[in-house]
């Protein structure tokens, strides 16, 4: 008998899994007529699945109870369905050994396969500070990169950093799924690569992505430029810890940085020229390793190398005054449109409400008022 096929789209992070989770999702419905389950609810199940594998929940602001229990719910919905089952979370690339062969009891019975889209090792420095800023730090890309590049990883933001990018350890740790039912990703380096992305997991999956072509404008986390980061880097120093948790991850960077200063994105950041050659060896390293693995292998392995910065380039940690102001001030414009939109909402939803208490009020009375039966 053939067991059904469940796909696991594990990261890395940064190379558009929080686009790939969103476009499933939105395409949920139709994809399961075709016969294709996307297993999970919403992007935050995954996310508590993730947690609750990772066991790092004080870090992400949770209550372990919150989190306990996620993945066994998922898997009884997992058992339940017919078609082949596709699962997208980019935190899974940093689980340990002990916690990947956790996350596969949980699917035993299936044919397991795991799907790693990958980028250059220069984009994903630029990426992974960017993503640590957005999360609440206001370390300078100059601190961000001598913590990573650190050949013995004595930082947290090293360990971290790399547990979920080194695509060596990352393919060893989930080396339990046979290597021919590993597909990886190489993205392209182009402006938009993510009808790219989307084209391979469908190839993989076995789906028409045409016929469930993306909103990409909705399915995807914007990306800030430089100058947004620098913006951002002094409103976290300003927060100074008085948002944390769960409300830091709605307000700061859901709201903040994507949604007020992801509307007015400048130029990226770029890795400086000063790294290219220890990237360039660590990618040429990736690709070594994949060559004679027996891997699924999607785009060009070229791909993976990073491209030669430009000297002239100016640093993320330069930005001109005069650029953050202006940002500064669209982004205050932004903020206080939406303030006042809120709060013409919220009055009425007192009008509405003060109307409903009235009613209430008057039913009472007329219910006081009825004779006993």
């Amino acid at each position: 008998m053939t067991r059904r096929k469940v796909f696991l789209h594990i990261g890395l992070p940064g190379t558009g899994a929080g686009f790939v989770e969103q476009a499933l999702l939105s395409h949920a419905a139709a994809l399961a007529d075709a016969g294709v389950d996307v297993a999970a609810a919403s992007t935050e199940e995954m996310l508590r699945v993730a947690i609750e594998i990772r066991r790092d929940h004080k870090d992400w602001g949770y209550q372990r109870s919150e989190v306990e229990g996620t993945w066994a719910e998922v898997c009884r919905r997992i058992y339940k369905l017919k078609g082949t089952v596709v699962i997208s979370q980019e935190l899974l690339a940093g689980a340990s050994h002990d916690q990947v062969s956790l996350f596969l009891d949980g699917l035993a019975g299936r044919e397991i396969h795991v799907i790693v889209t990958v980028r250059d090792p220069g984009t994903q420095v630029a990426a992974g500070w960017q993503e640590s800023v957005k999360s609440g730090d206001s370390v300078t890309f100059g601190r961000f990169h001598e913590r990573i590049m650190d050949p013995d990883r004595g930082h947290a933001q090293a360990r971290q950093f790399w547990n979920a990018q080194e695509l060596v350890d990352v393919l060893g740790r989930w080396s339990s799924v046979k290597a021919e039912r590993v597909h990886l990703v190489a993205v392209p380096q182009v402006v938009d690569p993510r009808p790219a992305i989307w084209a391979s997991l469908a190839r993989i999956v076995g789906f028409d992505a045409d016929r469930f072509a993306p909103d990409v404008a909705r399915a995807s986390q914007p990306t800030l430029g430089t100058t947004e980061v620098a913006v951002l880097r002094g409103v976290n120093e300003a927060i100074d810890g008085r948002i944390d948790g769960q409300l830091r991850r709605t307000v700061v960077k859901r709201y903040f940085a994507d949604r007020i200063l992801g509307d007015t994105s400048t130029p990226p950041a770029t890795t400086p020229p000063e790294l290219y050659d220890e990237l360039l060896a660590r990618a040429e390293g990736w690709q070594k390793f994949i060559a004679n693995r027996g891997y699924d292998v999607i785009g060009q392995v070229d791909d993976l190398l990073p491209r030669l910065p430009s000297k002239s380039a100016l640093s993320p940690d330069d930005v001109p005054v005069k650029e953050r102001l202006r940002t500064t001030t669209n982004a205050l414009a932004n903020v206080l449109v939406e303030v006042a939109r809120l709060r013409e909402h919220n009055e009425q939803l007192e009008i509405r409400n003060e109307k409903l208490e009235r009613k209430r009020k008057k039913l009472k009375r007329k219910l006081a008022e009825r004779p006993p039966a």
